[in-house]
């Protein structure tokens, strides 16, 4: 029962010992050098929200090149994009939403679906990246005046596109920097 005993304890103070000594995510960060390239370009507001978009992946912590922090960002965007269709492709699946807002919310799943298609292109090897993110910004943008239009105002529509657009501005600004190094 001793040697049982002593195993358990043994594996136990291994746990423990690897758990204290590898980085957590929080602790984990992109490089510097990469970051700086991407969040100065970015239209978000806020430095710290940027460089929280980029780290919203982590395939992003092990990023070793511009183009690879681009294409992390590029994947996030197409995601958020993804998640934002089925956002309003549920949200028009809700028996109390006004009878008003269904067309607008209609339009906005049909363009953002629309948005879907583009960004599984080649993005950054086809070189068609910042076309797809231009297509997917006049999209959200005509989603945005519909739902204005038709005085649409619910609240998690408004949290949902300003997410959207965190991703897409940290996806426009990596790619800005992958295809202007000058810049």
């Amino acid at each position: 029962m001793g040697s049982r005993n002593t195993s358990v304890l043994f594996f136990a103070a291994i746990a423990l010992f690897l758990f204290l000594h590898f980085p957590s995510q929080t602790e984990a960060t992109i490089p510097p050098e990469l970051v700086s390239k991407v969040c100065p370009q970015s239209e978000i507001r806020s430095y710290e929200i940027c460089v929280k978009s980029l780290m919203a992946n982590p395939k992003s912590l092990m990023a070793t090149s511009a183009k690879a922090v681009a294409e992390n960002a590029l994947d996030m965007a197409r995601r958020e994009t993804t998640a934002t269709s089925c956002f309003f492709a549920a949200l028009l699946k809700r028996k109390d939403i006004n009878p008003a807002s269904k067309a607008a919310l209609e339009s906005c799943s049909s363009l953002f679906k629309q948005s879907v298609t583009f960004f599984n292109l080649d993005g950054l090897s086809g070189g068609t990246a910042s076309l797809d993110l231009h297509y997917a910004l006049d999209k959200a943008t005509e989603c945005k005046s519909e739902l204005s239009a038709a005085h649409v105002s619910i609240k998690s529509v408004t949290h949902k596109l300003e997410e959207w657009s965190n991703f897409y501005s940290t996806a426009s600004a990596a790619v800005n920097a992958v295809e202007n190094p000058d810049h």
